[in-house]
């Protein structure tokens, strides 16, 4: 395993120096073409990470199975050996039993032959002795109930004698039955214990077969678990270079951006200065800027003022009413300085001429210009409408010449 990881991480820096030595000296295309290379080895490494991924679950999948096979092998095993023990006691029970009874047979057999030997010597006794042995036991009676007792003991004995021998003679096929039944028992578990023995030599078999077999499925997982590590460090390896290269390229993106900012920058600032040079004769002609409205209704100069009522307040410019939207237009040519809010003027333009000169279009209700734009004399830059401080909707114009607002109104048609 740490020979695995140290082939990873030697890998790992071989890659890591390779681009690091190129891709400094490599252009923005260049860099790309590496990331799409490093993005298409990245993929492959992760495809192929993934389908030994899956052989390693495949072969773990086995290995639960051949596990649960095994443990269903070893309950069987546990089972046979069970049941062998329980053979072995049952024929040893039966060996005993047998013992026993054969010990119990031959001594039947030995009492049957006296009790023979003996009834075969009173039926010898009886019969050399004839009726007149009878008749002797019988004369020999004192009395008729004498001679009745008498007879019925002479018959007793002769009837006792044949049973004892028929009970003998039971007794000893009863013995002999059980002596056969428990032989054939015996014969019965010596082959149950030789086929038990049979299985379970050939589950232990099977068991030590699929212990082999586990053992080399486990060195199969090991050895792919080992790949599976060095295709996702190496996977990793690639990622973290893209990062690299991906890094490289926003750098010089961004710096290419910034070139491109300044170089945008100095654009403008030349063509700002352009105009600016283009205005620096401008003789002071400016159009009127509400084209469709000439009536002034607040001239340059000291006057009430219409929200607070003071008197002697100085105003810097002509109030010109117009509806809200009537078109605003540049009053000579320019370049848009201001573009928006101002405060109390509003919505305001303010347009530089050159040669010192400056125009303010205030209280718009929108602006058509942006700062920066360059416009010409008579454009649409605004429209007429009342925000600030207006008490209507009306054009405030002012005329600045060198940062000092002056009467427009002889600047106009000059």
């Amino acid at each position: 395993m740490k020979k695995i990881k140290f082939i990873a991480v030697f890998m790992a820096m071989v890659i890591l120096l390779s681009f690091f030595q190129t891709t400094e000296a490599h252009a923005t295309a260049d860099l790309r073409r590496q990331l799409n290379e490093l993005t298409e080895q990245r993929n492959r490494a992760r495809a192929q990470a993934d389908e030994t991924q899956d052989l390693l679950s495949g072969i773990q999948a086995d290995i639960n199975d051949v596990v649960a096979i095994m443990l269903q092998y070893e309950m069987r095993v546990d089972e046979a050996l069970l049941a062998l023990d329980d053979t072995e006691i049952a024929l040893l029970e039966t060996q005993i039993d047998l013992q026993y009874a054969e010990e119990d047979l031959a001594e039947a057999r030995e009492n049957y032959a006296q009790q023979e030997e003996l009834f075969r010597a009173t039926l010898r006794a009886m019969h050399e002795q004839g009726p007149v042995g009878y008749l002797e036991v019988l004369f020999q009676a004192t009395s008729f109930a004498d001679f009745l007792v008498r007879l019925e003991h002479v018959r007793a004995i002769a009837r006792f004698d044949q049973q004892v021998l028929e009970d003998m003679e039971a007794a000893e096929i009863r013995l002999a039955t059980s002596v056969a039944a428990l032989e054939t028992l015996l014969a019965q578990y010596e082959t149950q214990l030789e086929e038990q023995q049979i299985a379970l030599a050939a589950l232990e078999e099977a068991v030590a077969e699929h212990e082999v077999a586990l053992l080399a499925m486990r060195e199969d997982e090991e050895m792919v678990a080992q790949l599976l590590e060095l295709e996702r460090i190496t996977e990793m390896v690639f990622q973290e270079q893209m990062g690299n290269v991906q890094t490289q390229i926003n750098r010089i993106e961004a710096e290419e951006a910034r070139q491109r900012r300044l170089a945008e920058e100095r654009e403008r600032e030349r063509q700002r200065q352009a105009d600016l040079d283009a205005l620096v004769n401008f003789d002071g002609q400016f159009r009127w800027p509400v084209p469709t409205h000439s009536f002034v209704n607040s001239y340059f100069g000291p006057r009430i003022h219409p929200i607070t009522g003071r008197s002697g307040q100085h105003h810097a410019g002509i109030d010109i009413p117009a509806p809200t939207g009537t078109r605003i237009i540049a009053a000579a040519d320019g370049i848009v300085r201001t573009s928006g809010r101002l405060g109390g003027y509003g919505t305001t333009v303010i347009i530089d001429h050159g040669n010192g000169y400056r125009t303010l279009y205030a209280h718009n209700s929108r602006n058509r210009v942006s700062v920066g734009d360059h416009v010409v004399a008579g454009q649409h830059i605004a429209d007429v409408g009342s925000t600030g401080d207006s008490t209507g909707p009306h054009l405030h114009f002012e005329i600045i010449r060198n940062g000092t607002p002056v009467n427009p109104m002889p600047y106009f048609g000059r």
